[in-house]
């Protein structure tokens, strides 16, 4: 029964987010908080780590800083909104799983013409993790070892295809801050300066998904031709526009809700992926006991995810209630240069801590926090939140702790270091000027 806090807490922040009554937020706080005290030794031993680190921060802050009682019902709904995020869109895993049409997605991928191989594959993988979140990598990678297994591949051809596949699926993923309006990024940014809607940001994270697409391009394909080659499938794939146009539906679906209500994009996606994928589980199952059952155990297995960004909400609303964040902003106020400073400070700062294990959802809601004030005071707060996207984005696959590079590792088989450093350094290393340049470019157009 502990179990069924995980959709109870969910439940309770998307009524909390339709009602706008935020007592319903606290609630589902207090049970993610009694879920992951009771199951805490179950957790990854980062998770655990990261859960240690924040009750000490959380006690220093206590005792040394005395925050005002005003800020815990911020931190709980905070912790219930980024647990909730995860939790809520992960469901879609669920729904996956009856498609028989992700069975052949990989063999549709691999079709046409060579020189749309490589940006197609990272497109088609952004699209998906867009709505499965963490789930896609897990998605991608499982249906293509699956995939794999049909044909008579030598391990040497198997491996080199695994990993240009699998580099390739995280270079998607990876655009999915900059593209998605229900990205993590997206959802902490508007949350906190609700002037930055996706629409105003999107035009900025598509230069810089550009940018990273054209760098891998020439590399990558190869490797993609290659398995192409060697697997030597020509048959069609099917059910393909089907699955073109049930996502369609569903982002169009997510577009009307938020322009209707006062929901942002984000939040419009996380109503509507439980009500849809719920729906349509008890429509085929009629069995409500198997269907909050399967629900219950999909979010059991996403724990150490949801845990990690609870932890994150709530460490970096302690570190931005204790940081002396108005006075920082009031001093960046006075210079317009220091602008362009904090986002490229942002961009390298996000992408540095992720390598050294602090998960880059703090430093994005620690910096988020300076731009809210920074915005109260007037100031255009457009390029540093360019800037904390790309950093973002880069630090989802640069990172040896992060959730996307440790599920590689175990499909592939290789070290998390191998995957963030072997497969992506020279990637991160070419990208970083271009993603400069857009800083600089975007600071002249706000200017």
């Amino acid at each position: 029964m502990s179990a069924a806090l995980l959709p109870l807490g969910v439940a309770l922040e998307l009524a909390g987010l339709l009602s706008h009554q935020h007592w319903l937020s606290w609630l589902a706080a207090g049970a993610f908080a009694v879920y992951f005290l009771r199951f805490f030794t179950r957790l990854n031993p980062y998770p655990r780590w990261l859960g240690i680190c924040t009750l000490a921060v959380l006690a220093a802050a206590i005792v040394i800083a005395r925050p005002g009682a005003e800020l815990w019902p911020k931190l709980a709904s905070s912790v219930a909104y980024y647990t909730s995020f995860l939790g809520a869109l992960g469901l879609m895993q669920l729904l996956a799983q009856r498609l028989p049409q992700l069975r052949e997605l990989h063999k549709a991928l691999l079709s046409g013409s060579k020189v749309v191989l490589y940006p197609r594959y990272v497109l088609a993988a952004g699209s998906i993790g867009s709505i499965l979140n963490f789930g896609m990598m897990n998605l991608l990678c499982g249906t293509l070892s699956e995939h794999l297994k049909r044909y008579s591949l030598t391990d040497e051809q198997r491996r080199a295809g695994l990993r240009s596949v699998m580099v390739t699926t995280l270079r998607g993923f990876a655009l999915v801050p900059l593209l998605a309006p229900t990205s993590v990024t997206i959802a902490i940014i508007s949350r906190e300066m609700p002037e930055q809607s996706w629409s105003t940001m999107v035009p900025y994270g598509a230069v810089a998904a550009v940018m990273m697409i054209v760098v891998g391009w020439r590399r990558e394909t190869r490797g993609l031709l290659a398995l192409r080659d060697n697997i030597g499938d020509s048959s069609k794939a099917d059910g393909m526009p089907q699955l073109l146009i049930g996502s369609l539906l569903g982002l169009g679906a997510i577009g009307l809700l938020a322009s209707l209500t006062t929901l942002s994009a984000s939040q419009a996606a996380m109503v509507l992926v439980p009500a849809g994928v719920i729906s349509y589980l008890l429509w085929r199952e009629r069995k409500p006991a198997q269907v909050l059952q399967e629900v219950t155990d999909n979010m059991v297995s996403m724990h150490n995810e949801m845990f990690i960004f609870g932890c994150a909400a709530l460490l970096g609303g302690v570190l931005g209630a204790v940081a002396p964040l108005e006075q920082i902003a009031a001093w960046l106020a006075q210079e317009p240069k220091y602008n362009v400073l904090l986002a490229i400070g942002s961009l390298f700062s996000t992408i540095t801590l992720a390598v050294l294990g602090l998960a880059p959802i703090v430093s994005l809601s620690l910096t988020a926090g300076l731009l809210a004030q920074l915005s109260l005071l007037g100031v255009p707060i457009m390029t540093p939140a360019v800037g904390l996207m790309c950093g973002f984005s880069l630090a989802m696959i640069f990172s040896p702790f992060g959730p996307s590079t440790l599920i590689l590792s175990r499909y592939s088989g290789e070290s998390p270091y191998q995957v963030a450093f072997g497969w992506n350094g020279r990637f991160v290393a070419s990208v970083m000027p271009l993603l400069l340049l857009l800083i600089f470019i975007t600071y002249w157009l706000q200017s």
